[in-house]
């Protein structure tokens, strides 16, 4: 890597602020240089594939900016989005780890994404050397991983709009601002997310308006905090049950 391009992941990392910026400068605190100069900086479009299930691992990704979802297509030919990621999250971690040779989901961004990429023998070859960047990435598995079933679990158990309310409460957790957060998400995207038909979706919004659970603006949904703690209230009940 040229001076001039390690520069510029560093005034990436500068320019990061709050949780992400804490994050990631603890997780590279310990990094060697030649790790950092094994890091491009790559820019994806929307609605880009840049991880495909069951081809070799042979880079590792560290999201900075955008959102990234994970979708399964072996469920009758459904694309399903069983999990969104924000940043910081890095992606190729897990296989890496647990000595996979292929990488194990689909990923395409949601939105205009920024990661950094560095080649699978270099993420590896930091990760045995940096106790402190090594537990990091295994938090994040874990906490990942117990999501995932804990998700799984709660839609077992939800339908219809319990289930959309149930989704509308984990986006919001994810990317409120300033207690209100705004969903442009097309129906055909929310029936991804919630593996229910679009017409289920209609009627479901149409039920969740009525009750005062979010609000509209021309194809937005928003949803403000009173509006997030009344679902969340309403479904704490049937996931503490479940």
């Amino acid at each position: 890597m040229s001076e001039g391009n390690i520069n510029y992941v560093i005034s990436v990392l500068d320019s990061l602020t709050g949780e992400r910026k804490e994050y990631i400068d603890r997780y590279l605190s310990n990094a060697p240089r030649w790790f950092l100069e094994s890091m491009q900086i790559v820019h994806k479009e929307k609605n880009e594939i840049f991880i495909e299930e069951n081809k070799n691992v042979d880079m590792v990704y560290i999201l900075i900016d955008g959102i990234v979802r994970a979708i399964d297509y072996r469920f009758f030919g459904i694309e399903y989005d069983y999990m969104w990621f924000y940043p910081i999250k890095v992606f190729g971690a897990m296989e890496v780890l647990l000595n996979i040779e292929k990488y194990k989901t689909t990923l395409m961004t949601v939105t205009k994404c920024t990661l950094f990429v560095m080649p699978k023998s270099m993420f590896e070859k930091w990760m045995r050397n940096d106790i402190s960047a090594l537990l990091m990435e295994t938090k994040s598995m874990g906490r990942y991983l117990l999501e995932q079933a804990r998700k799984e679990r709660v839609f077992l158990f939800l339908q219809g709009a319990d289930r959309v309310s149930y989704l509308f409460t984990q986006i919001y957790e994810q990317s409120n601002e300033s207690g209100t957060c705004i969903l442009s998400l097309t129906r055909k995207e929310l029936s991804e997310r919630s593996g229910l038909s679009i017409k289920t979706i209609n009627r479901a919004i149409k039920t969740i308006e009525d009750k005062g659970d979010i609000s509209r603006i021309g194809n937005k949904i928003i949803v403000k905090q009173s509006q997030y703690l009344k679902m969340k209230d309403y479904l704490k009940a049937i996931t503490d049950f479940t």
